[in-house]
């Protein structure tokens, strides 16, 4: 399995100011698993939003992966971070396909100020990602 290379790719990226290689390792029929929208987010297009909505919403100069986890096609990394000063602690499960796109990627967090907080900010984001296109 190249899964280590194809997790490479999402940790030299992921903190980017250049969200395009978003096109390259999101698989069309990727799915996104919220931690605080309940329904499923299908589709590359809106993967890709909400991840680039992800990133904008936490403090990124602070966001940092503190341990991984490899097995087969699956990545788990865990992570810290703040917002304001809301400490956030989490973990991103990552499932890849054989050409090393991303098909499923889910977020999990905790505690629950942590989760009312990354929800506060990702409303703000997606409101202003749509505002973009508009």
């Amino acid at each position: 399995m190249n899964t280590k290379k194809y997790l490479q790719k999402w940790l030299d990226n992921y903190k980017s100011e250049d969200p395009s290689f978003l096109d390259e390792i999101l698989d069309e029929s990727a799915v996104f698993y919220s931690p605080v929208v309940f329904k499923p987010i299908e589709g590359k297009d809106l993967v890709k939003l909400y991840l680039m909505s992800a990133g904008q919403s936490f403090n990124m100069n602070r966001f940092k992966y503190t341990k991984e986890i490899i097995q087969d096609l699956y990545c788990v990394l865990e992570f810290e971070t703040f917002i304001d000063e809301v400490s956030i602690n989490g973990v991103d499960i990552i499932s890849w396909n054989n050409e090393g796109k991303i098909v499923e990627f889910k977020v999990m967090i905790r505690p629950i100020q942590a989760i009312e907080k990354v929800k506060e900010k990702m409303v703000e984001s997606l409101e202003f990602f749509s505002n973009q296109g508009s």
